[in-house]
């Protein structure tokens, strides 16, 4: 450990999420000593890492960390650990600032609230019934920016909540507020909480609950963020002094554009009421009101409503600006990949000229296009086809991509898949893959089975079909040579294996998988009830889930499955979204 100065190693510990600098400070003792580095130890993030499951966080902390010295500590997604210890760990860090536990078993009891005397900023999961009156006021009173996130608002006196605890925010300068809810459809009032917290400058508001879009200009407060899903609708609003929507695009006095870029982005406005940048882009957006300097981080082309060749084109123009060339995300359908649909002054092999001018994706969604709407009738009222020899040219570029770490892919029928094998070979970074198939596709099975062993450095593997052999799938797996996987769902119509022995060999040799979801339609009872019972006797920690069904219901109780674990449950995309976590 003499090579390197102590000041490189400060640096880089400085650089580790918190697992990370653990694991690298076990390894010798000559680095013991960065665990109680103020300097190092001050933003302490755990966030999501599943690995913490093998260690009693709280020991950890108090035997090796300088918890003393710990200002930030994120602890978001760590649903296994117990409200006492959680509470044993906040009560720890005596110069604690912010604190960020959404989706764990802290929330707002009155001996939770306790805790948050000292904190300035607070990320947390709540249920109505943990509100008590008189236990907000003094414990909150230093509060200035809240995250919290209710997932459930049964209660017969709710309206009460306004009063005993959003009216005690009287500082707060910064709201997020997650209605995650999935059985009580009433909306909370947002208008009350925007009209009362007269400090506040940002405001956030995420719902699975059915709302309009809501216009909050009368409170001073202007969008500058919007999207709505099937899953849940969101909403990002900074006040300003002067309530006004500025335009997202700027002419000069001639009345033209100042940019094919700005002239295509405006275009893909007026079809989409959301813009498919991400939140800081769009804030970036609203405050330049220009797109000189701009670099996209995330890009959505994903929709619904529209699929003809005037989208497709200012699509096209965007991607191949100089503004994503450091683009890092992007989804999109393939009708953005027919060359047919493209102008013919535009360069061919559309695909290839995109990830050229953006070779640094990390992250690469393709799904196909489900709209039902046709053109213009003046234009032989024709529909896009979402097939063509295009598309396959297009799968098989996706290997060129060398930052690959996330694959999400919706295959057509007429794919075999055989181009898997290539970015499983070259993408060496490739950590979480989503294949799903709407038809069956025997031969992208087939090519999955033949190759997903290829892929080293998978975590997350998501796969649906309508036929899958899972005794050949498994066996695949467990040719992995040092298996990382953390992560498993597969779904299907049916199968006719019923070899569940490599299902079990999988358990057997992986102790680090957290999830595991089987679910077989054609399943009858005692199949999923062997199924379970296998995955039962491996089962044998907190934060893991192994479920066999037919189908998931949400309203079945021992099949809950963690929010950490809805994105790749649902094949949820998370570009160009809002995610929380990033509070």
């Amino acid at each position: 450990m003499d090579v390197f100065p102590c000041e490189l190693w400060e640096e880089i510990a400085r650089h580790l999420p918190a697992y990370d600098l653990m694991n690298l400070c076990a390894s010798s003792n000559d680095l013991l000593y960065l665990l109680r580095d103020k300097h190092v130890v001050k933003n302490f993030d755990l966030c999501s890492c599943i690995d913490v499951y093998k260690k009693n966080l709280y020991q950890c902390l108090f035997d090796h960390v300088g918890f003393e010295h710990i200002k930030f500590l994120n602890v978001n997604n760590l649903y296994w650990i117990d409200a006492e210890e959680l509470r044993c760990i906040v009560q720890l860090l005596p110069q604690l600032e912010e604190l960020r536990a959404l989706d764990t078993k802290l929330g707002m009891r009155p001996e939770d609230a306790v805790l948050y005397k000292k904190l300035r900023k607070l990320a947390v999961t709540v249920e109505a019934s943990q509100f008590v009156q008189g236990a907000y006021s003094e414990n909150l009173a230093l509060l200035r920016s809240l995250c919290i996130k209710f997932i459930s608002k049964y209660r017969r006196d709710f309206a009460i909540i306004y009063y005993i605890f959003f009216n005690k925010l009287i500082g707060l300068q910064e709201l997020w507020l997650y209605d995650a809810d999935r059985y009580d459809n009433r909306p909370l009032r947002y208008d009350y909480i925007a009209f009362n917290l007269l400090n506040l400058k940002k405001l956030v508001i995420k719902s699975k609950s059915n709302i309009p879009f809501p216009d909050y200009k009368p409170f001073g407060f202007v969008p500058v963020f919007e999207r709505k899903r099937t899953v849940a609708s969101t909403f990002y609003y900074v006040r300003t002094r002067v309530p006004k929507i500025r335009s997202l695009k700027k002419r000069s006095l001639s009345g033209v554009f100042e940019s094919r870029t700005e002239k295509s982005w405006d275009i893909v406005r007026t079809f989409l009421c959301e813009n498919p940048c991400n939140h800081k882009n769009s804030l970036e957006i609203h405050e330049k009101n220009l797109f000189k300097q701009l670099q996209f981080e995330e890009l959505s082309f994903v929709h619904s409503r529209v699929c003809n060749p005037t989208f497709v084109n200012a699509a096209i123009d965007i991607l191949l600006s100089k503004h994503c060339k450091g683009l890092k995300k992007l989804a999109l359908t393939l009708c953005i990949l027919q060359e047919g649909n493209i102008e013919k002054t535009e360069k061919k092999n559309i695909f290839r000229h995109i990830i050229n001018n953006s070779p640094y994706l990390s992250e690469l969604e393709i799904a196909c296009c489900n709209n039902s709407e046709y053109n213009d009738p003046e234009n032989d009222s024709m529909r896009i086809p979402c097939f063509s020899s295009a598309v396959l040219g297009a799968y098989e570029l996706i290997n060129n991509l060398r930052y690959l770490k996330k694959l999400t892919l919706d295959i057509p029928a007429y794919s075999d898949g055989t181009f898997l094998k290539d970015v499983f070979l070259k993408c060496p970074l490739l950590e979480s893959l989503y294949i799903l198939s709407r038809e069956n596709n025997e031969d992208l099975s087939s090519a999955i089975y033949s190759h997903i062993n290829y892929a080293q450095m998978l975590k997350e593997f998501r796969f649906e079909n309508v036929h899958i052999d899972l005794d050949r799938l498994f066996s695949t797996l467990n040719k992995i040579f040092i298996s990382k996987l953390r992560r498993i769902v597969i779904k299907c119509e049916y199968e006719h294996s019923c070899q569940l022995g490599p299902v079990e060999k999988l358990l057997k040799r992986n102790k680090d998988i957290i999830l595991l979801v089987i679910c077989v339609s054609n399943y009858n009872r005692h199949q999923v009830s062997k199924l379970q019972q296998i995955m039962n006797e491996y089962c044998d920690h907190p934060a893991k889930v192994y479920l066999s069904r037919r189908d998931i219901k949400e309203d079945e109780e021992d099949a809950f499955i963690p929010e950490r674990h809805q994105d790749i449950l649902l094949s949820l995309s998370n570009i160009s979204m809002f995610n929380f976590t990033e509070y």
